[in-house]
């Protein structure tokens, strides 16, 4: 399991799936933006949104972590790196402290994205919760594409 530095984490909803995002990557949640579609993506790139005048990626996290997709309600902001994307996830639950000792590595049965993406697994309320690493959401090479979109 990777180090978590803070214990507080915005709990998203996937269908049944339950996801933290560790609050000090968040940036601001929202009512989706349109997008327009990224040439070369991946499935679950949904586009760019022009979000307060900055061009992001919005990643279905459904899509990413082989979750049922419902329609996302929520665009969540976050801190990838030095960059930032916006997350389109189904409902933004709320603020919760989870104990890190509560947390278990990742199973070698996640994909290769999956595994990247999710640092490690634990239960909230008697429900699997999924911590996603936001600087591995998106490869470098969909950041070429984004950065190629941009110039161009």
């Amino acid at each position: 399991m990777r180090a978590l530095i803070d214990s507080r984490f915005l709990i998203l909803r996937l269908g049944a799936l339950r996801c933290a995002l560790p609050l000090l990557h968040v940036v601001e949640t929202m009512r989706p933006l349109p997008a327009r579609p990224l040439p070369k993506a991946p499935e679950f790139v949904s586009g760019v949104s022009v979000i307060r005048g900055e061009p992001l990626p919005v990643v279905d996290l459904a899509l990413l972590l082989g979750a049922a997709a419902g329609k996302p309600a929520r665009f969540v902001v976050v801190r990838s790196g030095g960059r930032k994307v916006a997350l389109a996830v189904e409902a933004v639950v709320g603020i919760c402290a989870v104990a890190p000792e509560t947390l278990a590595g990742v199973p070698l049965l996640l994909s290769k994205a999956q595994a990247d993406t999710v640092s490690a697994l634990g239960a909230l309320d008697k429900e699997l919760l999924v911590v996603l690493e936001t600087a591995r959401i998106l490869s470098e090479e969909v950041w070429r594409s984004l950065d190629r979109l941009e110039a161009g």
